[in-house]
């Protein structure tokens, strides 16, 4: 088979080097900050290089919300680098660069199939979203004051160097939508100062206040992965809706008139109690996790890269398969029609129930071809073409 990029076969070494994923997981993961250097100062170029962003800015139909520009002084404010139309300004945007503004191109995965690769790589390793934000910034510039983010980042330097300062943590593992307020959270005690150099990665778990200034003589540019995970509060809040679905106590309403000053709350109180013991009681976390699994997996797209070629041009019997890198899917049986379901990217696929050991293995690795699949009351070409179709397989180029 053709050997995978290296972002794709094992992206946390990609970024992190030697450290094993156990140890980052254990020790750093939500916890502090991690510098690492998993190789030469041109380790990144590959993912993303200044002659491609170039290239990009230049010959992309962007999206006008698909960029951004951002200076500390002075600022930059959006109808200074588009269109009456709302349509991007090339001209501007490269003045406005020249000018010490930092130029911004933000969800570039979903237009970027290399980065789109890193985003589904590490999506399979954390169970999360991940979308990746582009900063070039001229040197001696800074694009944005002290803050910090409501998710944790990997800062993937690929060319030139920034300037980091890493302060205290005024809150830890803020919510998705907890926002930086520079008159709430000041900067604090600063915990580290350093270089982040060319062919370095950053991690910066969220809450962690910080800021960075290129420095140097050529620009920064640098790639911002970020992670937008599910909290245990969101898996509590599900699992409360299931038990609410059996307790009809749940779903009383509040009593009339709780918002008057002289309202008695002690019944409320009585109430509150006992429903609290009963979600204690009732609670499961089977349920609540089954249903994050599934909607996380469905939510991603189905990566169907030479699937279509396949099915312009008929497979040969002997044709080998295999499960794709990174696949996210999951097989149950639906007991009221005891079908096989497949939960996938874009949905579900549905078979008979004597396919499960066979796409068991398939989604284990095991290599196959329409041969494999004989015997079972589904068609072997009709599974074929059904797992192609979202993704789960492509062909083994071996045979």
């Amino acid at each position: 088979m053709t050997s995978l990029p290296p972002w794709v076969s094992n992206p946390l070494e990609y970024l992190l080097g030697d450290m094993s994923p156990s140890e980052f997981f254990n020790h750093y993961h939500e916890q502090k900050a991690l510098r690492c250097k998993p190789g030469s100062s041109k380790h990144f170029e590959d993912l993303l290089n200044e002659h491609r962003l170039d290239t990009i800015i230049a010959e992309t139909e962007l999206p006008p919300e698909s960029l951004e520009m951002a200076r500390t002084n002075p600022p930059l404010s959006r109808d200074q680098f588009t269109f009456n139309n709302g349509e991007i300004d090339r001209g501007a945007v490269i003045r406005h660069f020249q000018q010490g503004a930092t130029l911004i191109l933000t969800q570039l995965q979903l237009a970027d199939p290399k980065l789109a690769e890193l985003c589904r790589a590490l999506e399979y390793e954390f169970s999360a979203y991940v979308q990746t934000n582009i900063y070039f910034t001229p040197p001696g510039f800074q694009g944005f004051r002290t803050h910090f983010d409501d998710h944790d980042v990997f800062v993937i330097q690929v060319s030139g160097q920034k300037d980091w300062t890493l302060y205290e943590r005024p809150v830890d593992n803020p919510y998705r939508g907890e926002r930086f307020q520079s008159s709430k959270h000041p900067a604090g005690e600063i915990a580290d100062k350093f270089t982040l150099k060319a062919g370095e990665c950053l991690y910066v778990p969220r809450g962690l206040m910080h800021d960075a200034v290129a420095s140097g003589s050529e620009p920064s540019l640098h790639i911002t992965v970020g992670i937008i995970v599910k909290s245990w509060a969101d898996l509590m809040l599900e699992a409360m809706s299931e038990v609410a679905l059996h307790d009809p106590g749940f779903r009383r309403s509040l009593p009339p008139g709780f918002a008057k000053i002289d309202f008695d709350r002690s019944q409320a109180q009585a109430h509150f109690d006992q429903l609290v013991k009963a979600f204690a009681n009732s609670a499961q976390l089977e349920g609540a996790f089954n249903a994050f699994v599934g909607n996380f997996i469905r939510s991603q797209p189905a990566l169907v890269s030479g699937a279509l070629s396949l099915a312009a041009n008929q497979s040969s019997a002997e044709q080998y398969y295999l499960v794709r890198p990174n696949s996210l899917a999951r097989t149950f049986v639906d007991e009221p029609t005891g079908e096989l379901v497949l939960v996938c990217p874009g949905g579900d696929i549905r078979f008979n129930s004597d396919a499960e050991d066979k796409i068991d293995d398939i989604l284990a690795g095991q290599r196959f071809n329409a041969q494999y699949l004989t015997g079972l009351s589904d068609d072997s070409c009709d599974i074929i073409n059904k797992l192609l179709a979202f993704g789960i397989i492509q062909a083994d180029s071996h045979g």
